[in-house]
Parts: structure tokens; sequence; C-alpha cells
């Protein structure tokens, strides 16, 4: 049976609530840049502007993006659209409006990084282990009292027993799974996630639950079921491309049986015929996959692990974060693995980057996500290294930035809501100095982000960045 790699944040962060969590990190809520509440944003127009729609693959030029209270209410030409007297008016010439970015597999516990998702353009974010806390967080985020994306949270992970981390749900009766269910949805959590260690028959109730109670699955391939199995369920998303290297191994392969300690070297014996089988039926089963190819890139030890640790963009991650990840912090666990996993990890992506192309070729749906939270993975930063993963593999900039904006959205039965720009839709926006579909490093190019309606600046960006660097280093 198949074992897929159990990819989520050091055990002891799951046992945080919100006030441990700010109080370690130093990013307290009294602390963080606060949201505007006593003055609504005014209306925004873009003018001029090049807009990328998302929802096909065209540029349109020269045009006027009107918003207020948070949606777009008109885009037209340029010379036909009259800007409203109180709009805030910003020079689109040169510049690419596209709709903000969504990272749709993260493990967010600490505040600090609800800003940095923000401040790289990612303004949707699919949190894939929930607690009461994000449940606070989005309803404060919504509300406009503390600046973050938009949030969609699973609840806790339903998992067997053992279950792999504290703080999940041990489902071991399949009598029990409805229950879960009623209790998750009736919190408020957006959706169920399964793990790997519940039985086929507690998985089977689980989706049962789940699509009499109307709320979906999204989650792994647990490690008593095949990937075709979990296809077959309805499960709504496949994680880390959960199954495939099992379900694709050559028939001369020295790793008919994968767990988690071969997976990675599995990786390395695929054969793309099968490959192309297994997404055919992913497609044909209307599965999401979220490759997540950036965290085991980031797997590293020792002096690995230090160089990452001194790159740039690591003086915006709270001490509390840098301290889970130090190489030889107990919360670390590549410090545990051996040395070999973490360099067949490495070795395995140019694999995995064929089973995105076969999934591609399907017309299988692919979603950008980063497993976010591991270490040395970047709230909003390892979202554009993912994208030029996905790249890397086979898709156009567009196909990979579409799995981060118009895909999203039909992923969570948003479509029209956000995602792309519309008349109506989320002002979720994105404006670049570059355009993104001639090469998807532009996306980068931030001349600013609006969100809920208010737009920052990219010098407001980096001014709240700094801000929150050199208070961490007063510390």
């Amino acid at each position: 049976m198949t074992r897929v790699l159990h990819l989520v944040l050091s055990w002891p962060l799951l046992a945080c609530t919100a006030q441990s969590v700010d109080e370690s990190s130093g990013t307290r809520a009294a602390d963080a840049a606060p949201a505007d509440t006593t003055n609504p944003a005014p209306s925004l127009a873009f003018e001029h502007v090049s807009v990328l729609p998302m929802d096909r693959d065209v540029v349109i030029a020269d045009q006027t993006v009107v918003v207020r209270d948070g949606r777009i209410i008109t885009i037209g030409p340029a010379s036909a659209v009259a800007v409203p007297p109180d709009a805030q008016r910003i020079d689109g010439r040169g510049r690419f409006l596209m709709p903000g970015l969504a990272d749709m597999h993260v493990h967010v516990w600490d505040e600090n990084d609800l800003f940095l998702f923000v401040a790289n353009g990612v303004t949707t974010v699919r949190n894939m282990f929930g607690s009461p806390m994000h449940l606070d967080w989005r309803a404060r985020i919504e509300a406009g009292e503390m600046v973050g994306p938009r949030l969609y949270t699973a609840g806790p992970i339903i998992d067997g027993q053992p279950a792999v981390w504290p703080g999940s749900v041990e489902l071991v009766d399949p009598e029990q799974a409805a229950e879960e269910v009623r209790e998750q949805k009736a919190a408020g959590y957006d959706f169920l996630k399964p793990y790997a260690m519940l039985t086929p028959e507690c998985h089977a109730a689980l989706l049962a639950a789940g699509r009499e109670q109307g709320i979906r699955a999204m989650g792994h391939v647990p490690e008593s079921l095949e990937l075709d199995a979990v296809l077959a369920s309805g499960q709504a998303t496949v994680e880390h491309l959960g199954g495939f290297a099992a379900a694709a191994q050559a028939a001369d392969s020295p790793w008919q049986e994968v767990d988690f300690t071969t997976e990675s070297r599995a990786w390395q014996h695929v054969d793309d015929a099968r490959l192309a089988e297994v997404a055919a039926r992913t497609r044909a089963a209307g599965t999401w996959s979220c490759p997540t190819l950036v965290v085991m890139q980031k797997w590293a030890q020792g002096n690995a692990a230090r160089a990452l640790l001194a790159r740039p963009e690591m003086r915006f991650v709270s001490p509390f974060m840098l301290g889970h990840w130090a190489p030889d912090a107990p919360t670390n666990y590549l410090s545990r693995l051996p040395s070999t996993v973490v360099e067949s990890a490495h070795d395995a992506l140019p694999f995995q980057r064929k089973a995105v192309r076969a999934l591609r070729d399907a017309g299988a749906g692919i979603l950008l996500g980063t497993d976010m939270g591991n270490p040395y993975v970047l709230a909003g930063f390892a979202l554009h290294e993912e994208l030029e993963h996905l790249v890397a593999a086979g898709l156009t900039p567009f196909e990979a930035l579409r799995a981060g904006t118009a895909e999203a959205a039909a992923c969570m039965q948003a479509t029209g809501e956000w995602g792309t720009i519309a008349p109506g839709a989320r002002a979720d926006l994105l404006l670049l100095a570059a355009n993104p579909l001639d090469d998807v490093r532009h996306a980068c190019e931030r001349v600013g982000v609006v969100l809920h309606g208010r737009w920052w600046s990219e010098a407001d960006l980096r001014a709240e960045l700094e801000r929150r660097a050199a208070a961490f280093e007063a510390r």
C-alpha cells in the first residue's frame, strides 16, 4: 500500500493558541500595523492598465478598472470609462493588473505570516490544519480588524490511530464519522482533511458523511488505500501528488512496495505511460491535485539549512518561527530524517515535474500550493518559487498563474467570486510592472496589491515589512 509524505508543521506548534503564538512571535495584534476600519477605502480607479482577466489567456490593453466597496464595478476601455470623482486614481500605463494569487496548501500558525502573504500578492489561502484560532483570524480579517488574506480552513486533521500529529482527531469507528463531520461543519470549518492512518472503512464513512452534510474532503491518500480508491471516493483534492509514485511504478522497479522511506526514490522509477494513465484517471474522477513541489526542495540539514536561514527574506519571519526551524531544534522534523531521504527528495523533482506535466496534458485540475509552514517554506515568498516549478514542469506561465487564480476559485466552488477580473468579483488584485504571461517571474514585480478594497502600494508593503524586521531585530 502507498504511504504518502506526512508534510505538516512540526507538532509542538499545533498546541499553540492565538495568544501564545502572538506572544512567542513578538507580533501581537497591538504591535502590528492596524487595519483602518474607521475610514472606509475610497473607490479605486486603475487607469490605462493592461488587464489579465485569467479566465482566458489574453491581455486586454488600455483599460480602466473601477473598484468600490471591495468589488470590481466597471471594466472598459480607458477612453470610455468615467472615473468616480472620489476615486483614488492609480496610473496603470505600462502596468499589468491580474487577480491576487491563492496559496492552496498552507499551515499558518503565526499571525505575522498573514501579512507576508499579502506583501507577496497572495490574497487567498487554503489552510490545511485548522483550529479555533483560524476561525477567529478569519472572522477578524473579514471584519477588517486585521490584515490578512481571505482564509479557507480545514478543521483538525481527521486521522486514524495512532494519529501522525497531535491535535488531530482519531477516527477509529466508522459510526463516529457523521458526528465528527457535524461538529466540524457546525464550528464553521470549510472542508474536512482526511489523513494518513485512516482505515478504508473510516475513510469511506467520512466521505459519505461529508456528502450527506454538504462539506467536502480535501487531503491525503491514507496508507491503507491506493490512489485509485481515493479517486473513486469523491475526495475533492489529493495533496503532494500522494499515491502517484506507487501507482505509476515501472514493471521492473525495485520499489513495488512504496512507503515513506522509499517514496522519494520510487519517484525515480515511474513509467511515463503509467503516469499518463494515472493522470487520465485523475481527470475522469474530477479530482484536483496540489503538487507542492517546492516543499521537498526546501528539505535541508546542517550547513544547507543554515544557508536557507541566512537568506535575506528570513528577516521578515518571526523569531517564533525561526526558532522552530533551527537545524538542531527538536521541533524541526528534518533533523530526524536520514540524510539519504533528504537527498533523494531533491532527486525526485524531475520525476514529480513529469507527473505535473501528465496532469496538465490530461486536462486534470492543478492547484498552486506550497505546504508553507514547513521548515524554510516562507509565507508568500515560496509561492513564487512554486510558480517557477510549475513552469519548469511544462505549464505555460498562464497555466501556472491560473492554478493560483481562476482554477483555485473553481476548486473552492467560487468561480466569479474571486480569481478573475470581472464585474462583480472581489477586488483582490495584483498590479505588476511587467507581464507575467511573458515570464512568470514578473509576478514578483509588484507595483501594489488591493485586498478588501484597500490599496497597498509596493512602498507601503515594503515599509511594513521593514518595520516588522526592525522590531524582530530589536528583540
